[in-house]
């Protein structure tokens, strides 16, 4: 998406509003891997704002405890407390069991 912003940007826009159009979306494997790039952590920050704004799903998934997410966004702990509060804002845990 970084690079889709800052080559063609009404074509990142597009894309960024279909995905806030979808009544759902899942982030799987959400922060995987470490983000240091300052632009791709506000393109996160934008999605996830726009989605609560919006009052739309978003299921994520990773194979980290959420607990240690803010240390996988580097070099800004107040982005990392920011997308935390999104990322965990309005949530239900439900686990069905047969």
């Amino acid at each position: 998406m970084v690079a889709l912003k800052e080559q063609d940007y009404d074509k990142y826009a597009r894309k960024m509003k279909k995905y806030l159009k979808w009544e759902l979306i899942i982030l799987d494997d959400f922060l995987l891997h470490t983000i240091t790039d300052e632009r791709e952590i506000k393109i996160l920050f934008e999605l996830l704002e726009k989605r609560n704004e919006q009052r739309k799903s978003t299921i994520v998934c990773s194979q980290r405890d959420p607990d240690n997410w803010k240390a996988m966004i580097l070099n800004d702990e107040v982005s990392a407390n920011s997308i935390m509060k999104r990322a965990t804002k309005h949530y239900t845990v439900k686990i069905n069991t047969r």
